[in-house]
């Protein structure tokens, strides 16, 4: 992967079109606080979702990336009922990013990479919370056994190793906090 500083800089520049746009769009709809507000601006997860579709030079990706984030936002604002992992979500990795992985048209081997991207914070986000969701009898794929962490990271990460994409790399290894779905 990618460690280039100029496109970091770049990025927060606003290589991802209409971030700042949008984020302020978000911080109404969702009526965002500012702690909220700078969390999103600061999201690696916000910030793949957002720059897959303009990425993979998708049709109007401005639109696939505001469907996407909305959604997100939407499970992380109080629709955790209906969106957390259920066992349903145990069949693949992917089950569960499946709602945010609808795109028209586009580079798919991109795609593809972002979206395993996003499974390696999903999976870091349930390892992370394991012994928190066991206290709590909240369903996690890992503390039911459905799961083995080491082989599915051991997955995701040849997955990640596979492919590359410089916009994509700066954003997952230089820019905000590492580990879990935030």
């Amino acid at each position: 992967m990618y460690n280039n500083s100029n496109l970091a800089i770049k990025l927060e520049e606003g290589i991802i079109p209409e971030w700042d746009y949008i984020t302020n769009e978000i911080k109404n709809v969702f009526r965002l606080t500012d702690i909220e507000f700078d969390e999103l601006r600061k999201s690696k997860i916000a910030k793949i979702i957002a720059a897959i579709p303009f990425e993979a030079g998708c049709y109007e990706p401005e639109r696939t990336a505001i469907a996407h984030l909305c959604l997100f936002m939407a499970e992380k604002k109080g629709f955790g009922k209906y969106c957390s992992h259920v066992p349903s979500d145990d069949t693949t990795l992917y089950n569960r990013l499946s709602f945010i992985s609808t795109f028209e048209g586009g580079d798919e081997k991109v795609i593809e990479y972002g979206m395993n991207m996003l499974a390696y914070f999903m999976v870091e986000g349930y390892h992370k919370s394991e012994s928190y969701d066991k206290e709590n009898n909240i369903y996690n794929p890992f503390v039911s056994g459905k799961w083995n962490y080491k082989q599915t990271k051991s997955l995701i990460m040849k997955k990640l190793e596979s492919y590359s994409n410089e916009l994509l790399d700066v954003i997952f290894t230089t820019i905000g906090p590492v580990g879990g779905w935030t």
